[in-house]
């Protein structure tokens, strides 16, 4: 694992970009898990949870409210706890290190906004499904297929780290793209960060990719 480690770093600095790719298990990792029945939820939601018999916030974010003021107050308090009360935890701050001032575009389907509040620009992320904030106030998600594009653009056939967190095995949305991204792209890496049963590296691009399997933080730690 430490050669591992030492390999991805090299790759990350030898990099004209990053491309990130991100999605539940970043989140997880930082400890907000929309999937989870646990502590942090009957804390927030306990009153939701009592009500309606939700069971995580994924469940809250989609249940059929007896009326739109249920539905409101529900996205409502998760905004204020998981978005504007948020402050960037040691998981984030240590990926905007990882970052440093290369040039890099993110791709994620969490809609928790923490990146931004890391200190990412918005203008180099794409929320593929939105933010619970848009959910909150009825707006469309934006669409930043243009700017993806441009990114793709600039930096093909040079040194493009696509970067992997916590994307699940299954998932399609981000990780099929970035997968045959790599396969294409001549001079691309993968680095993929995952639960080790969640790791998932088709054969064809082997010997562009490394896996760091284990605890997300950590090795954002260790790759610090």
């Amino acid at each position: 694992m430490e050669n591992k480690i030492e390999k991805a770093k090299s790759l990350i600095s030898d990099a004209d970009a990053l491309l990130i790719g991100a999605s539940n298990g970043l989140s997880i990792a930082e400890g907000y898990n929309i999937f989870a029945d646990n502590e942090m939820f009957r804390r927030d939601f306990g009153e939701f949870r009592q009500r309606f018999g939700i069971r995580n916030v994924l469940e809250g974010v989609f249940y059929q409210y007896p009326s739109a003021l249920d539905r409101h107050e529900f996205l409502k308090k998760l905004v204020k706890i998981w978005v504007k009360d948020y402050h960037p935890s040691e998981v984030m701050m240590n990926l905007r290190k990882i970052v440093g001032d290369k040039d890099y575009f993110i791709l994620t389907t969490n809609a928790d906004e923490h990146l931004e509040k890391a200190g990412f620009s918005s203008e180099k992320i794409w929320e593929i499904e939105g933010t619970f904030l848009q959910l909150l106030h009825g707006r469309a998600s934006e669409n930043k297929q243009v700017e993806l594009n441009a990114f793709l653009s600039k930096y093909s056939n040079q040194k493009l780290v696509i970067f992997e967190l916590g994307i699940g095995s299954k998932n399609r949305i981000i990780k099929l793209p970035l997968m045959q991204l790599t396969m294409h792209e001549p001079k691309a890496s993968y680095i993929t960060l995952n639960l080790p049963h969640e790791i998932f590296i088709p054969q064809e691009i082997t010997s562009k990719s490394i896996a760091l399997p284990g605890d997300i933080a950590e090795t954002l730690r260790e790759l610090k």
